[in-house]
């Protein structure tokens, strides 16, 4: 019986081997069966794409941002954004990599990743968006704590965490498990690899833009340096011989005209005398006289501290002084936000010094609150107090005293009649050294105009022109630029005119419909000006290079003025112009019917051109053209084919000015 149970057992290993189909099925039989796939529903599928859309874009305005493209609300200079890019969490940690670009292209890995997995989630793709969203959780809560209202970054950790919620009610799939993720870091890097070489480019144009300026400025700091030498040396042979010394009054070879007119007298100046600071370091008669506008806390202004102590330890020919613009609204309120929250109570602090000891006690803590970078805590300025020597009392008493704040609010008003912008703002000899971001300016500058060999002096006849001048200035040495032929062209005025005016704009935006009208009335019944005006509508619906919809009607009064142009000409397009400008709080399609009855236009013809393609093109090609040439604000002016870097000034009509000396050197060129 055993013998035949043998047998039997063989015959059935022998049918197995002649029967490979029947054997592997029942090997199959035998495993575990692997979990069934669970695509994601269609749904869920598209609402987690709109998500990482959504996050990819906020977190490209951010990007732009960094980058130097269009400043938008929240991403103004010292706005949210910037503070929380300037923050100890706005970089990845050890490197200066900005998170913005981090999470760009995280989020972007995770689109590419979620566009392949619509078969079904990975249990390691779910691991990387976890990761993702403790990564937002903790975010929000620095952001929360620091006070850091970033829409944009709240609105990217949002479309994060709401993407992550979705994830986690999704059943995984192991099929293809790590493709997902691989995809996710190879999209990451390329996305980093991309973003790195944009801004080193940036950079490289910023640095030779900055490289040019330096150049420039030192060049006409010497020209001048050798007119005041030219003027002594035929001062003293006139002295000895008895003549009249003729005064030079002709322009330098850059063609700078004098200062505005009603603004050259020295009573109109905020300081007596000539410009310098109120502790010296060096001596009082010096080839190079330095004036350093600065604030403790500023990036920039520690980096020419730097450059500037190493040229002062190495020569005995240069003398410096210091004047305070702290970016904090504790004494600057002009300033409008708290960029560096201690950079008053700094400059206080200094001026303490210095009223207590004198040029050597000001320096001492001048020196010793840049090694701190502006910051102190209570325990750790009070150390330094007890170190130095002084009496604590004394020296809080002074400190908090309105002495120390008058003194630093009188510097702020010279910087503001000056026209400072950002600090460090550098005179040299009485005269702005531009450039000051390139590497080492300040020493450079200071060694090239020395190898000139210029005659030493007191500060007594250096005298930096206005705010007023500077605007003018700083417009007429810019690179002269052709802002291109507009596809659609409505001027106003003669072609060829010694004035030529183009303004990129909004008919939305209250500071294009102010600089429009400055423009409009300086014009007004003249026959030497050209007016051209430009659309770049801050709107995505008709504007393609718009990070943002900021003004809903921004298209339609943009199509409304084109569409007029087209069908009623010149004359019909300035009618609808002016309207549209008084308009814009009122704006709307029922309001811009019954305007076209009172312009005698014909309203329905109007409204058929304004949604046509030939009107969308107009408008998509202005804003290109602006953007090539470098917009990143609006309005946006071109005077005589020269960019004008700021127009504005309270209490001041400067692009009026600007305009002014434009006509005048046109003039002359025509003649």
């Amino acid at each position: 019986m055993a013998k035949g149970a043998s047998k039997n057992r063989q015959k059935s290993r022998q049918q197995q081997r002649h029967d490979p189909k029947e054997a592997a099925q029942n090997s199959q039989a035998a495993r575990p069966s692997a979990p069934p796939v669970a695509p994601i529903p269609d749904g869920l599928f598209f609402l987690g794409m709109l998500l990482m859309i959504i996050a990819c874009a906020v977190t490209g305005v951010l990007v732009a941002n960094h980058l130097g493209s269009l400043s938008l609300p929240g991403c103004r200079p010292g706005g949210a954004c910037e503070q929380a890019a300037a923050s100890a969490w706005g970089k990845l940690p050890g490197t200066n990599w900005p998170i913005s670009f981090v999470g760009l292209a995280y989020f972007v890995g995770i689109l590419f990743a979620w566009l392949t997995s619509k078969g079904g989630i990975s249990p390691q793709l779910r691991n990387v968006v976890r990761i993702g969203a403790l990564i937002s959780v903790m975010y929000v809560a620095v952001l929360i704590v620091n006070r850091h209202a970033c829409y944009y970054c709240i609105g990217a950790h949002a479309a994060n965490l709401l993407f992550w919620l979705m994830v986690e009610r999704l059943q995984s799939s192991p099929a293809a498990a790590w493709r997902p993720v691989v995809t996710t870091a190879a999209v990451f890097l390329l996305a980093s690899a991309a973003l790195g070489a944009t801004e080193w480019q940036g950079k490289k144009a910023e640095e030779q833009r900055q490289e040019d300026a330096l150049a420039e400025s030192t060049r006409e700091i010497i020209e001048a340096s050798e007119k005041a030498k030219r003027e002594a040396e035929a001062r003293k042979e006139a002295e000895a011989t008895g003549e009249q010394v003729a005064q030079d009054s002709s322009p330098s070879q850059t063609g700078t005209t004098s200062v505005v007119e009603g603004e050259t007298n020295a009573a109109d100046r905020p300081w007596q005398g000539g410009f310098t600071g109120r502790y010296r370091w060096g001596p009082e008669e010096a080839a190079v006289r330095i004036v350093m506008i600065t604030d403790y806390q500023c990036p920039d202004c520690r980096r020419a501290e730097r450059d500037l102590t190493m040229l002062m330890n190495a020569r005995n020919d240069v003398s410096v002084t210091v004047k305070h613009f702290p970016f904090c609204t504790d004494c600057n309120p002009g300033v409008g936000r708290n960029m560096h929250p201690n950079a008053c109570w700094a400059a206080r602090a200094a001026e303490t010094a210095g009223i207590l000891r004198g040029a050597e006690g000001f320096w001492e803590m001048h020196k010793w609150l840049f090694d701190q970078k502006g910051g102190f805590t209570n325990t750790e300025f009070r150390e330094l107090l007890e170190r130095l020597g002084y009496d604590e009392r004394q020296f809080t008493d002074v400190m908090q005293s309105k002495v120390t704040l008058e003194l630093v609010q009188k510097d702020i008003q010279e910087a503001i009649w000056l026209g400072l912008h950002y600090t460090p703002m550098i005179f040299l000899n009485g005269k702005e050294l531009k450039g000051v971001f390139a590497h080492e300016a300040l020493s450079r500058a200071v060694l090239t105009l020395l190898a000139t060999n210029p005659t030493p002096a007191t500060c007594e006849n250096d005298q930096p022109p206005p705010a007023a001048q500077k605007y003018i200035d700083d417009w007429r040495e810019g690179e002269m630029r052709m802002p291109g032929e507009d596809v659609h062209a409505w001027p106003m005025g003669v072609e060829g005119a010694a004035l030529h005016v183009v303004l990129w704009g909004d008919f939305q935006e209250p500071n294009t419909a102010r600089a429009d009208r400055i423009i409009r009335d300086f014009m007004a019944g003249r026959s030497d000006c050209q007016y051209l005006f430009r659309h770049y509508p801050v709107n995505q619906l008709c504007n393609r290079m718009s990070q943002l919809t900021k003004h809903p009607n921004a298209c339609r009064m943009a199509q409304a003025a084109e569409a007029a142009g087209l069908l009623f000409g010149t004359d019909g397009y300035w009618k609808m112009h002016d309207w549209l400008m008084n308009n814009q709080e009122t704006f709307s399609d029922e309001a811009l019917r019954e305007a076209c009855r009172t312009m005698g236009f014909l309203p329905d013809a109007l409204f058929v051109k304004m949604d046509s393609e030939e009107v969308a093109q107009g408008i998509a090609y202005d804003a290109d053209v602006a953007k090539r040439l470098g917009l990143t604000s609006i309005p946006y002016i071109y005077v005589n084919q020269r960019f004008v870097p700021r127009w504005h000034r309270e209490g001041d009509n400067m692009l009026q000015k600007i305009m002014q000396a434009a006509l005048e050197e046109g003039t002359k060129a025509g003649k």
